[in-house]
Parts: C-alpha cells; sequence; structure tokens
C-alpha cells in the first residue's frame, strides 16, 4: 500500500466515530471508485501532499523558522515546581515542539475562500493551508467545483476553517500575517478573505494589514484560480500560542499604533470575562464566582459586548484577567504584563493559554476542576481565592 494511500485511509478514519461515519465513508469510497471506473476521475480531487515534506513540488519555498524544541522552564522555576507544567497534558517536562514556519507560492493555485482549501494545478491539496491531513479529511470533500474564476497577480489568505472562532483567528490567522510580509519584502499582494467575517475580525485584520497589502473581501462560495498563490504555515500546531517573539511584536505594536490605544501610566483595570452566553463550558457556579472577584475588584464583562478598538484598550490598561477556558482569552496578546489566571473544567489541560501568556509576557495562573473540556462546571471557590491572594497577590478592595 502506497504511503499516500496510507494517509488517505488513516486521515479518514480518524475520529470517524459510530456506524453513520464509517457508512459515509464506504459511500465515499463507492463514489471514487464508481467515477474512477467510469473514466470521470478528472471530476474528482487527488491526493494531498505537504509542501514541507515536498518542497520540490511547490516554488520560492522559504523556511523562516526551523523546527525546535522550546524550553519553558525557567532558571530557578523547573516544570517540576509549576502545578500547571506537571500536569499539562501536551507540555511535556517543560518542553514543547513547534514546527517549522515557512512561506512558498504555488502557481495556478486554486482557491476557496469559505475554509482556506489551497490546491496545486493539478488539483492537489497543499495540506498545510488547513493545518494537516487530520484536518483536511475532516472535510470530506470529493469533487471538483464546477465553476472557478481565474484571476492573474500574487494572492494569498489567512482564511481557515474555523475563523469564526476569537482564539483560532487570533493564533491561528493573524501570525500568519507576519510570515507574509517576511516573504513579500514589500512587493504588493492581494489577501483574499472570506465576506462572512464578522467585524471584529476584520478590524483586527485591518489594523496589522502591511501597507503593501491590498485587502479584498470576496464571496465564500466562489472558487478562485490564481496565478500565484503565497502560502504561510501555520505558526504553532494546532493552536499552541507558542510563537517566536517578533510575531508578538507584529500584532500587539501595529494594533495600538494602528488604533490609537491609549495607555494609563499605571494599568489598574480587572475583569472577569463570562461565558454565561456560550452553549458549553459555563460555570455552574458563575454567581457566586462572580461575587468572590468582585470582592477583589474584578468587573464582570462579556466580550462580545465591546468593539475591537474597546477590546484592545480593556486589555492594553488591565492589571489582572480571571476567565473561564475559552476563545476570548485570545485577546490577552493585547494586553502587557498582565495576570492572567484561567479557570479549567479539566484537571489535565491543554498548554495553549499558557503558552500564549508566556509569549506575550504575562503571568498565568489557574484552577482545575475535573470534567472534560467542554463540559458546564463549578469553580472551586476556595481554591480560587488561594490563587488571588497568594498566588496572584491581589488584596480585596475596600
Amino acid at each position: 500500500m502506497s504511503r499516500s494511500l496510507r494517509t488517505s485511509l488513516s486521515g479518514h478514519f480518524h475520529g470517524l466515530g459510530g456506524l453513520s461515519n464509517r457508512l459515509a465513508y464506504k459511500g465515499y469510497r463507492a463514489i471514487i471508485g464508481t467515477c474512477t471506473a467510469l473514466g470521470l476521475s478528472r471530476l474528482l480531487l487527488n491526493q494531498p501532499f505537504s509542501a514541507e515534506e515536498r518542497p520540490d513540488l511547490v516554488s520560492n519555498f522559504k523556511l523562516l523558522h526551523p523546527a525546535e524544541t522550546i524550553d519553558l522552564n525557567t532558571v530557578g522555576r523547573h516544570y517540576t515546581c509549576d502545578p500547571f507544567l506537571r500536569s499539562c497534558q501536551d507540555i511535556v517536562e517543560g518542553r514543547l515542539s513547534r514546527a517549522a514556519i515557512f512561506t512558498c507560492e504555488i502557481n495556478s493555485a486554486k482557491f476557496s475562500p469559505k475554509n482556506g482549501l489551497v490546491f496545486d494545478a493539478r488539483w492537489h491539496n497543499v495540506v498545510e493551508s488547513v493545518l494537516d491531513y487530520k484536518r483536511y479529511y475532516t472535510f470530506r470533500r470529493t469533487f471538483r467545483p464546477r465553476r472557478i474564476t481565474s484571476r492573474s497577480g500574487i494572492f494569498s489568505s489567512v482564511q481557515h476553517p474555523w475563523h469564526y472562532n476569537n482564539w483560532h483567528w487570533t493564533v491561528d490567522s493573524l501570525p500568519q500575517l507576519r510570515s507574509l510580509e517576511v516573504h513579500m519584502q514589500g512587493r504588493p499582494l492581494t489577501l483574499l478573505m472570506s465576506s462572512e467575517i464578522g467585524p471584529v475580525h476584520r478590524s483586527s485584520l485591518e489594523a496589522i494589514l502591511p501597507e503593501n497589502f491590498t485587502l479584498e473581501y470576496v464571496d465564500p462560495n466562489e472558487w478562485f484560480e490564481l496565478e500565484t498563490f503565497v502560502l504561510p504555515s501555520y505558526i504553532s500546531a494546532r493552536a499552541s500560542a507558542c510563537f517566536p517573539p517578533d510575531y508578538f511584536d507584529f500584532i500587539r505594536r501595529r494594533t495600538h499604533l494602528s488604533l490609537g490605544t491609549p495607555k494609563l501610566d499605571l494599568a489598574t483595570g480587572r475583569y472577569f470575562i463570562s461565558r454565561g452566553r456560550a452553549k458549553h463550558r459555563r460555570l455552574i457556579n458563575e454567581d457566586e464566582t462572580a461575587a468572590l472577584l468582585a470582592r477583589f475588584g474584578f468587573a464582570k464583562i462579556f466580550m462580545e459586548d465591546y468593539t475591537f478598538a474597546e477590546q484592545v484598550a480593556l486589555l492594553r490598561n488591565a492589571e489582572a484577567i480571571v476567565s473561564p477556558h475559552g476563545a476570548g482569552l485570545g485577546a490577552i496578546i493585547y494586553g502587557e504584563n498582565l495576570k492572567v489566571c484561567v479557570l479549567y473544567p479539566e484537571a489535565r489541560p491543554a498548554g495553549y493559554f499558557y503558552t500564549l501568556a508566556l509569549g506575550a509576557g504575562h503571568q498565568h495562573f489557574c484552577t482545575n476542576a475535573n470534567v472534560t473540556e467542554h463540559d458546564d462546571f463549578t469553580v472551586d471557590l476556595a481554591a480560587l481565592r488561594r490563587v488571588l491572594t497568594n498566588e496572584m497577590r491581589l488584596s480585596p478592595v475596600a
């Protein structure tokens, strides 16, 4: 069995739970077999490939940062002394792997602004356009589009399937603009984005757009054949938010300059970000949690009530943030020297809020429940009080 076929089969079977998914996969294979037997394979998408593994299939491949192991152990602060690092599910002994960061060009590229899928001239998907094989196969797309619009010039996009999620937008999409800026070296580039993206995402994108880039919002259901597409790799695997320092600086500095965000001499804001309007991962005892935090000067807020500029201003002039695990925590990238306390639903959480906090120059604190990542949960109020007083060194307000 060929490597590509093994990859295809494992990708399709990965995560397909239950009979309905197995039947769907059998149907998918039946369609492919039938089309091939009838000589209609030209209607089908071809096997995906990795630009990093096969740079010979793309052009102008540029390695911006090699793959490396990030050591989060600090002098006098070994992972064995950090309760979070000891329990974190994806940071082993205080070390985290980061894949290579690169850009490349695809000629006669096919592009879908709906989900960011990029194909080469022969309709082979470049898996880095959606991160990896696993995510590509979640689409289970079989046929090529019936219509496609051809355009000449140099194009790119930071559109991804999870653009509607604030966290993925902040840590997957926005950092790629830095890679594109480095790749283009002042040359003009047209950035194609789906017209579906919301006002907060548009504002955050437009705030950091390099001057040599032209931004164009297009119909998400229209396919494009582009003369040249510049593909930026994901900056950190699976939204781990482990960026090189210049990526943090690119996003934060440009945003503050573009918006003219005021900076107070002393940041004193304390905010409790609520998920009370969300469909999952809500606090069962939110009223009691908010009451405890109010005694320490925390104001309860809903991030969706604020414009992007207002969110940035809140975070830039904040001293401390407390929030359940949620997408709103992506906004801490705009803060400075924050004390961030994450209320985790699980006993062994993932490390992405931790790495974003550390990379942005913040301090990370936490409490833990013992349910799954997506469950509603109860905050241990005694543990939260200990974190506020003993670890964050905050005092109740008069």
